[in-house]
């Protein structure tokens, strides 16, 4: 059965998830340096949120616990609508162009995270998609997954010592990983990486997965 919005797909466009802690950033600045190294002009890195704008400015508000108390959908919403903008603005452009786009964090965070309390199900922020976004939602190839326990997530997370969001507690991120597994099922393209080992081990999977764009 094809996912949904299968005849979205562009086949240049992938996507980067994984819960806070996951090595997903590590992964993506080792890429960066595999195509930098074959001096690849075709290829564009980008990521969402996006830290720029009126709704990515609200988002780190909230996210960083400075506006407390709003609505679970509300904070969903602004994240699809940062979105519309991002496709709008970085995403379409580049693949019209015919540029590779890798993209940290897509859709699957917002129904990954955005229904983690069960007070959102994962299909109603979908249909928020759809309404929003429309006819110019883009989907990836390509989704590839970093699984990783969440305990050492969280332990890799209190390493860093800047800070936590308000997603990043032991409860949320079991929560969140269990999301993206069973939600990511519905859709063309998910892919599973085991994260656990060392960013080099994980980078020579990655490779794999990725051969044919590299």
């Amino acid at each position: 059965m094809a996912g949904l919005l299968s005849e979205k797909i562009n086949k240049n466009f992938i996507v980067f998830e994984g819960i806070d802690g996951s090595g997903k950033g590590a992964q993506i600045e080792l890429l960066k340096g595999h195509f930098e190294s074959k001096k690849r002009k075709d290829v564009i890195f980008t990521f969402e949120h996006t830290r720029k704008g009126f709704w990515s400015e609200k988002i780190e508000d909230i996210v960083g616990g400075r506006i407390k108390n709003v609505p679970a959908e509300q904070l969903q919403l602004l994240f699809i609508l940062d979105r519309k903008e991002h496709i709008e603005k970085v995403i379409s452009p580049a693949l019209k162009k015919g540029q590779m786009v890798f993209c940290d964090r897509f859709f699957l965070s917002n129904l990954a995270y955005g229904s983690l309390d069960g007070s959102l199900h994962w299909k109603t922020l979908w249909n928020h998609h759809k309404e929003l976004i429309g006819d110019e939602m883009v989907m990836p190839a390509k989704t590839i997954f970093f699984d990783l326990e969440p305990d050492v997530a969280l332990s890799r997370i209190e390493k860093r010592n800047n800070g936590k969001t308000i997603f990043e507690s032991l409860n949320k991120l079991r929560a969140v990983r269990e999301n993206y597994l069973s939600i990511g099922a519905h859709f063309d393209g998910f892919e599973v990486v085991d994260a656990s080992g060392s960013p080099e081990q994980v980078f020579e999977i990655v490779k794999d997965r990725l051969k044919e764009y590299l």
